[in-house]
């Protein structure tokens, strides 16, 4: 992808299949029975995700900054939801917790009386404490990720005060570093979630609430530049 419409078509297409994705988990999540379906379901959303980090990564191989200030996202996107070029890896974390909060809530009679659903409301003590360390190591590898780019940011005003230039040589190579990086955490984050929701109804449904917040979010970017124009 040399050109900026080039980029451009790529995520335009992206978002457009990642709606075929959602609607093909929530068909799976009622054919649970049919285990081929339901796992084809979840690595089609896995690649789809992979795809958009593998063509990010192309762009950034010759132009890290364009890769980072992601021209083809909206404005709310870039000016709210994006951490370090896309979504907080922790955002998944708290998808998965509030999901499962409101399934449980909603069932909470059934849970008592002991008919689990063995879905997101149903998580065992034993996923939940992973789900809490997989959180804790999350937030830790973020912070270290913000120190990177905090410490870029000191250099390249160091660099400003001492010679009246911004200009530094390293520059584009530590931020296709921390695009990278951050990239990486984001899927590693996915597939560590997804591990922990061993039972596929539960993988299932955090893919798909993953998907309605994205969707969501660009959806409503969209909207508040239709009304901007």
């Amino acid at each position: 992808m040399e050109t900026d419409s080039e980029a451009e078509d790529f995520f335009k297409r992206w978002f457009s299949h990642l709606h075929h994705i959602r609607r093909d988990l929530r068909m799976a999540r009622y054919s649970l029975g049919d285990r081929q379906k339901v796992q084809s379901a979840v690595d089609q959303s896995i690649a789809h995700y992979e795809s958009y980090y593998r063509a990010r990564s192309e762009i950034s191989q010759f132009d890290p900054v364009r890769a980072f200030t992601t021209p083809w996202a909206t404005l709310v996107e870039r000016g709210v939801a994006f951490w370090l070029a896309g979504w907080r890896p922790n955002t998944l974390v708290h998808i998965l917790y509030s999901e499962s909060s409101r399934r449980f809530e909603s069932q909470l009679e059934d849970l008592l009386s002991g008919a689990g659903s063995g879905d997101l409301g149903d998580l065992s003590p034993t996923q939940l404490k992973l789900v809490d360390e997989l959180q804790r190591r999350t937030i830790q590898e973020e912070n270290e990720l913000e120190m990177e780019m905090s410490r870029l940011h000191e250099d390249l005003a160091s660099r400003f005060i001492e010679t009246g230039s911004a200009e530094l040589e390293d520059a584009p190579g530590r931020i296709k570093d921390i695009i990278a990086r951050a990239d990486e955490l984001r899927m590693r984050t996915l597939r560590a979630a997804l591990e922990v929701l061993c039972r596929p109804i539960q993988a299932v449904d955090l893919l798909i609430a993953a998907a309605d917040f994205e969707i969501g979010i660009r959806n409503f970017g969209l909207k508040h530049e239709t009304g901007r124009a």
